[in-house]
């Protein structure tokens, strides 16, 4: 998932978002529509939205060297390793100071999430792909990114969710939610362990059909995927390899149900399974599917592919050939280990850098978690909020292929943004969180760091001098800010 900010140059849309033909009543929902919606024109104004977010991060504006404030490099970890954090959160994390934030943060096994686990809702994943089960899966996640205090376990179950993809479009409910829970169980495991349970999970052997996987009659897709999206990518490896690997992987189907939707345990059968000899990458034996992944896991080509998707999630896209390979020395190093190349990202200058402040857009999910950390939340909320991130372009347990979600700029265009700004609308409606009474300028500090461009500075104050004490209103309007969709 790269969520890059695009140029200026390369438009996501033909023209101004404000002169879109959209009834600014419906996306407000408000009395005062025709007011709100002047004022964030003012914000959105400039043309494209490419160089609308190219000026939300625009170093120019006085915010070169942000990251040298110790309490923005926290904010900055904590919406990177997480999904931002409370006023009160922010405090306690910036009281350990940025290395004793980023070790409690990257060592969360020592944090017990017990009241989390004792607030969440029970879902019951059985019910099949129903808005009601579905919706309930949605906002229990949902939750657990707001609501734990093991931010950065959600924020790895989110990556793996977007790399290793299995979605409901195929896979059952029960399989999906058993898969979000190995993801969580193995966040920051060694990769080739994880690779070896994927691949005899439900919910993948159902996504890319290892279950009829047979000897005799080999199934591709998943041998394919596994190198071309999961470890080595295009260019390492032969048709050949596709073809043997397949056969390695024959053997495995589901058990434990005669309904196969809601089948969550595998079992290796024997006489499915080809034993012959098969040659992988130069290597001759009867080999099997945890084999192929032993072959796959220590090459360089799976290193730096993985160092790279890493760094791109967490600091910036396109990370310089040095850090690719530093990281790909760290994940060897480590014995193949994922978190050992997370905690090396947060220690590197690169992370600080005014190259990585804001270079992100916020997926929906990350801004979804955020407005309702800054708003406060019930389990309606919750709801509400998993089912307006369909029209977002990221609705959880949906990824829209194997390749995963885009991301990057694609989260916005003039669709995406509008559907944004009415989430927020809607959660400040509902607004259960403390609000500063004291002035406009803290709210600004709390949710962008206190670095918006003039623009947005003017629109806001001007804003506010209109409508003094309505906290609510100041607060979505901050929340509505191209600074906000940034990460």
């Amino acid at each position: 998932m790269d969520d890059a900010v695009a140029p200026a140059s390369a438009a996501l849309t033909t023209g101004p978002i404000w002169k879109r033909p959209v009834s600014r009543r419906a996306v407000l929902g408000t009395a005062a529509a025709g007011a709100t919606a002047a004022a964030l024109a003012v914000l959105w104004k400039g043309g494209e939205l490419s160089a609308i977010l190219d000026r939300a991060r625009d170093l120019t504006h006085g915010y070169q060297g942000a990251l040298n404030s110790e309490r923005v490099r926290v904010a900055h970890l904590l919406r990177r390793v997480g999904f931002s954090a409370t006023p009160g959160e922010l405090d306690r994390y910036l009281a350990m100071g940025t290395a004793g934030a980023t070790k409690t943060l990257v060592d969360y096994q020592q944090i017990s999430n017990a009241a989390l686990e004792a607030a969440l809702p029970a879902v019951d994943p059985s019910g099949g792909r129903g808005v009601a089960t579905v919706g309930a899966m949605q906002a229990w996640w949902l939750q657990r990114m707001v609501q734990t205090v093991r931010p950065l376990e959600e924020k790895m179950t989110l990556f793996w969710h977007g790399l290793l993809t299995s979605g409901l479009d195929k896979a059952g409910p029960a399989q999906m939610f058993a898969q979000n829970q190995l993801f969580r169980k193995m966040a920051m495991s060694n990769f080739d362990d994880l690779l070896k349970a994927v691949s005899k999970d439900p919910a993948m052997m159902i996504y890319l059909d290892t279950e009829t996987n047979r000897k005799g009659k080999p199934n591709e897709n998943y041998a394919r995927e596994l190198m071309e999206l999961f470890t080595t990518g295009i260019g390492h490896y032969s048709e050949d390899d596709v073809r043997e690997s397949a056969r390695a992987f024959t053997g495995w189907t589901l058990q434990g149900t005669a309904q196969r939707r809601l089948a969550t345990d595998s079992v290796f059968v024997r006489r499915l399974h080809d034993d012959g000899l098969k040659t992988f990458m130069g290597r001759t034996g009867n080999l099997t599917g945890d084999d192929i992944v032993d072959i796959l896991v220590p090459l360089r080509a799976t290193a730096e592919r993985l160092s790279a998707r890493l760094f791109s999630f967490f600091a910036y896209p396109n990370p310089e050939p040095e850090i690719v390979h530093h990281l790909a020395d760290t994940f060897q190093r480590n014995r193949y280990n994922a978190g050992a190349v997370v905690r090396e990202i947060f220690a590197m200058d690169a992370f600080y850098s005014d190259k990585a402040y804001r270079a992100l857009v916020k997926s929906p999910a990350e801004l979804v978690a955020q407005i309702l950390k800054a708003t406060g939340a019930d389990a309606k909320g919750y709801i509400a909020a998993a089912t307006a991130m369909a029209p977002m372009g990221q609705l959880l347990f949906y990824p829209p292929n194997v390749a995963g979600w885009p991301g990057g700029s694609s989260w916005i265009n003039s669709s995406t943004l509008l559907t944004r700004i009415n989430l927020a609308n809607g959660a400040t409606q509902r607004v259960r969180a403390s609000l500063p009474a004291d002035s406009l300028d803290k709210l600004i500090s709390t949710l962008v760091d206190g670095n918006v461009s003039p623009t947005t500075k003017d629109g806001l104050h001007a804003y506010a001098a209109a409508h003094a004490g309505e906290q609510a209103s100041l607060l979505f309007m901050v929340l509505a800010t191209p600074e906000f969709q940034l990460n």
